[in-house]
């Protein structure tokens, strides 16, 4: 798992501390979720964590330094239950697998619309650094798992794979500024494109 480095003042170490950077994190989530990126001040996340504003500040420097760390929590979550969807498949084509994945970066997009938001804010204004190691270390389990599943010719280059969650990751956020009224044409359009790349790799049929 790759995350980026939080910019945190400070590390609790008591379990107290510990508990309070907890509170914080999940009122700020809250927020967010709940209300948007603009609702989540400093002032606001003390009042639902229940602690002091001066406690927040022993933490975090500003409230960039939280945002930031709810979005690499988001990006470590979305892994693990990426790499679940893949690990709970049995398919028997390449398109079976595509559309496993589209739907599921779908359904976080709808499920998660602020969460999403802040995502793709923090890539453009420099929040986050580019999650590339990410998708290189999923485009590694994917090429696994379609060369274990039998889908890929056992001699494809990995680049493929590569280039594969590389045009995903463009379509996403091509399906994301789209809006909710053009974000699933969009990610059917690239489920249908990416299907037939891989395709084109295919093992032959037994």
């Amino acid at each position: 798992m790759v995350t980026h480095k939080p910019l945190r003042r400070r590390q609790p170490v008591q379990e107290r501390s510990k508990r309070r950077v907890e509170r914080i994190l999940a009122a700020a989530l809250e927020l967010l979720e709940t209300q948007g990126v603009d609702a989540v001040t400093t002032r606001a996340i003390a009042q639902l964590a229940g602690v002091p504003v001066a406690t927040v500040y022993q933490f975090f420097p500003n409230r960039d330094a939280i945002l930031q760390e709810i979005v690499t929590d988001h990006l470590d979550r979305r892994d693990v239950e990426g790499a679940a969807v893949l690990a709970a498949l049995n398919p028997t084509s390449i398109a079976e697998v595509a559309h496993a994945i589209f739907e599921f970066h779908y359904e976080h997009l709808r499920n998660h619309p602020h969460l999403v938001t802040l995502h793709y804010t923090s890539l453009a204004t420099g929040l986050i650094a580019d999650p590339r190691v990410r998708r290189a270390e999923f485009a590694r389990t994917m090429h696994a798992a379609l060369l274990r599943w039998g889908l890929l010719r056992e001699d494809t280059d990995p680049l493929v794979t590569v280039v594969a969650v590389e045009i995903g990751d463009r379509l996403l956020q091509t399906a994301f500024h789209a809006g909710p009224d053009k974000d699933r044409a969009i990610l059917t359009e690239g489920e249908r494109a990416l299907t037939q790349y891989l395709q084109t790799y295919a093992a032959p049929a037994a």
